[in-house]
């Protein structure tokens, strides 16, 4: 057979053409195989990290469990499929709380930043009083993102058409009033580092939540109708404990530290009453309070009647508070009309302006 003249043709351009293409294939396979090797070594040392974790939070009184946990989510991100995940505290006011199922997803770039999503129902057991309550939600995600060594730095909650109830109206065909809806609720907390100024002190917290369209049967049983809307920030030093305990226990040692907790910003409106608040407060070593706050009120007679006529404060209380509005500073509260009194606590003592007007009790 006669050789064509590309047969006869050493320099035939489609040879090296294929071979480099061969050995682009061999390096894709390659990466492929290290690739792979890399997510199973990572994926493996998340799972030890998530048991230290785990034993971490049982040491600080948090137990969490998972009735069937696994790992997946090859190849660029982390996902732990958690069924029956459960959560109990021990140590303070001791809860359970347990839901149907949880996704946790963190990327494996950023594999201390972890978003978690769970599925309702949840139930939530008061261990002390026996009291179990269920909620729901369309979308309940949480996120956190820690240091090198695990400790939480920031955490955030958000829920979407949040409901509480009691559990029986979780029942099929059950129906009930919940006792605390909105639509929408999100808490934000992250660490602060103690000021250099104040050697040896603990590590505080900056805080915000919010609220939309929020209804209590509650607020509803003393003539106040929502929907509430709520927002608040501010700090809180020497609050790097963040261990289950009991209130008092919590303030005492919260007092020892030098804690002072600072109010930047607080407003509550319904249709119509109108609330807002900024200030600080701490506590001495025998738990009387000292501090300042500025607080707004406007519909305050309103809000005082309708106290009054649900039996919450005594009738008589109801024409003091009222005279007390009077000597309220005129201001605008989130946009209406209403009165600001400057309140102060000195050792325990509550003062309007320069006038003593009460004792409060010690928190401890």
């Amino acid at each position: 057979m006669t050789a064509t003249p590309s047969d006869r043709n050493p320099s035939n351009p489609s040879r090296p053409a294929s071979r480099v293409l061969i050995g682009l294939v061999l390096l894709v396979i390659l990466l492929a195989i290290g690739w792979s090797a890399v997510w199973v070594y990572a994926a493996n040392r998340a799972e030890r990290e998530i048991d230290a974790w785990v034993a971490r939070e049982a040491r600080l009184g948090r137990i969490w469990n998972c009735g069937e946990r696994n790992l997946a989510g090859f190849p660029f991100r982390f996902e732990l499929r958690c069924r029956a995940p459960s959560l109990e505290t021990r140590g303070g006011d001791p809860v359970r709380i347990s839901a149907v199922s949880a996704q946790a997803v963190a990327q494996i770039w950023a594999p201390n930043h972890i978003v978690a999503e769970f599925t309702p129902p949840a139930r939530v057991e008061d261990l002390a009083t026996g009291r179990v309550y269920g909620g729901t939600w369309s979308l309940l995600q949480l996120s956190g993102v820690g240091d090198l060594s695990g400790r939480p730095q920031r955490f955030s909650v958000q829920a979407h058409d949040p409901k509480v109830q009691d559990a029986a109206a979780l029942t099929p065909g059950a129906e009930a009033r919940p006792l605390l809806s909105a639509k929408l609720f999100e808490f934000h907390v992250r660490r602060t580092a103690a000021a250099a100024a104040s050697a040896g002190a603990l590590d505080g917290l900056d805080y915000a939540s919010g609220m939309t369209g929020g209804e209590s049967a509650l607020l509803a049983a003393l003539g106040i109708a929502g929907p509430v809307d709520m927002s608040l920030q501010g700090n809180i030093s020497a609050a790097a404990d963040l261990r289950p305990m009991p209130v008092a226990q919590r303030l005492r040692a919260w007092a020892a530290a030098g804690g002072v907790a600072r109010l930047d910003r607080f407003v509550m409106t319904t249709p119509e009453i109108a609330i807002n608040a900024d200030g600080t407060g701490s506590l001495t070593q025998q738990g009387r309070l000292n501090g300042n706050l500025t607080l707004g009120f406007s519909g305050l007679n309103e809000l005082t009647q309708r106290l009054d006529r649900a039996g919450v404060i005594p009738s008589e209380l109801a024409p003091i508070i009222g005279a007390l509005a009077l000597v309220g500073k005129p201001t605008t509260v989130d946009g209406r009309k209403g009165v600001s009194f400057a309140l102060g606590f000195r050792d325990g003592t509550l003062r309007l302006g320069p006038v003593p007007v009460g004792v409060i009790p010690p928190l401890f």
